[in-house]
Order: C-alpha cells, then structure tokens, then sequence
C-alpha cells in the first residue's frame, strides 16, 4: 500500500528518469529505445506511454520490434 509521501514523490521520480533518458540520448552513446529500458525495468506499459507522451500501442509496437518480436500485438 503506497503512502501519502510516496505519491507525492511518484511524479518527482518519474520526471528525474525522463532527465537522466534525455541526457543519455543527447550524448548519442545511447542506443536502446527509452521504452525498451523501461519495460526492463518493471514500469507498466500505459504508464510508460503516459510518460513519453505516446499511445499505449505505439510504445508496444516500439517493445516488440525491439525484442525482435511481432509489432501487431
């Protein structure tokens, strides 16, 4: 059960992961997919669409031609 502090610090995490995926893409080292390395990272896949300010089915079409699988799931 999450508590009052931790939905207030949600918001806060979520943008300093979005700070440091930018960061990474800038220095051009960055190669895999922002939704990718969310997805491996446990976050929700409407949640990851919520936070790049994509659909949900353009962020799963992203995740499954980035593991080499179907883009029509």
């Amino acid at each position: 059960m999450a508590s009052d502090r931790d939905e207030v610090l949600l918001p806060y995490l979520k943008a300093l992961l979005l700070l440091q995926l930018e960061a990474l893409r800038n220095e051009e080292i960055f190669e895999a997919k922002p939704e990718l390395l969310l997805d491996r990272a446990g976050i929700d896949r409407k949640e990851i669409a919520e936070m790049l300010g994509k659909t949900y089915e353009a962020v799963v079409k992203t995740i499954n031609r980035a593991k080499g699988g179907s883009a029509t799931e």
